[in-house]
């Protein structure tokens, strides 16, 4: 199956018309719908309803999920041989919302003064998604919370600990405190959780057995529960990461006291980091000195 035939298709996908597609392809209407029905004559399946307005069938929407990241991959194999001479292309870093994220994140203007011809794709998700972007190839680089499963990869650990607390409501009487107290202040109050159960097990562990969690809720990324934090005296169990996107009139992040950390980890593949983007960040981050001596 040829990449330009592909990428033929996903511009049909993405303008729903076999003439506006082949105008933006810049080939001719006979060339593009021949093409198609070769495509669908060598799967075996119809993709398309051809009505006045072209959609996916079940199988096409199937292949426009697998040739978006066919697409992409080679993209970035693109700009991975192009950047040989000269550092340039896509960098893509995925990403959790932490305190060690931030200080990644805030280091890449030094980069790109080093590097100008280098743009970034970032995506936020939670580590599942980004352990799955990574394997794909997808991303460069993934940013996550310990305690997860690193064995397939390269990584070290970010010099930045995350501290855990609350989310809380700034109408929330707690939220009045410079600390939350464990267990006295934790015992009762309505909670919101990571659904991460390997991180909520381990936090469960650090709190200590004489806290009596009332669950309510399991959120995958914390701006999810904004709302429900906004508006109602529930509190929500995170880290100090997402301090620095609140508005403090509406939500407040107190920390525990005692405190309590996690480490956070920098992921990339085992393989394909000897020349390109990807590998002038890693040789910019340890040098930079962001991860754990």
């Amino acid at each position: 199956m040829d990449i330009r035939v592909l990428r033929y298709f996903l511009a049909v996908a993405r303008e729903e018309s076999i003439s506006r597609a082949a105008d933006v392809l810049h080939i001719t209407q006979p060339t593009l719908s021949r093409q198609m029905m070769l495509l669908e004559d060598e799967l075996g399946a119809q993709l398309f309803n051809r009505t006045n307005k072209i959609t996916l069938t079940e199988a096409g929407v199937h292949l426009k999920l697998r040739a978006m990241e066919i697409d992409s991959l080679m993209d970035m194999l693109e700009r991975d041989f192009s950047a040989r001479s000269d550092v340039m292309g896509q960098l893509s870093i995925g990403s959790g919302i932490y305190s060690a994220s931030n200080e990644v994140f805030s280091s890449l203007q030094d980069f790109s003064r080093q590097f100008p011809k280098v743009t970034y794709e970032i995506h936020t998700a939670a580590a599942d998604k980004l352990k799955e972007m990574l394997d794909k190839g997808l991303l460069d680089f993934a940013i996550m919370m310990e305690p997860i499963d690193v064995s397939r990869y390269e990584y070290f650990r970010l010099r930045t600990k995350d501290k855990w607390g609350l989310l809380l409501s700034a109408g929330n009487p707690l939220a009045g405190k410079e600390r939350i107290s464990v267990p006295e202040d934790l015992n009762g109050i309505e909670l919101l959780v990571t659904g991460r159960k390997a991180v909520f097990n381990e936090i469960s562990s650090l709190l200590g057995e004489q806290v009596r969690m009332n669950i309510r809720g399991y959120v995958n990324l914390v701006d999810n529960a904004l709302p429900l934090v906004e508006n109602s005296d529930w509190g929500c169990l995170t880290t100090d990461g997402v301090a620095s996107y609140l508005n403090p009139e509406m939500v407040v992040f107190r920390p525990f006291g005692p405190e309590i950390t996690t480490n956070t980890v920098l992921a990339w593949r085992k393989y394909g980091m000897s020349f390109g983007v990807a590998s002038a960040f890693l040789t910019y981050i340890k040098q930079a000195k962001l991860r754990q001596e």
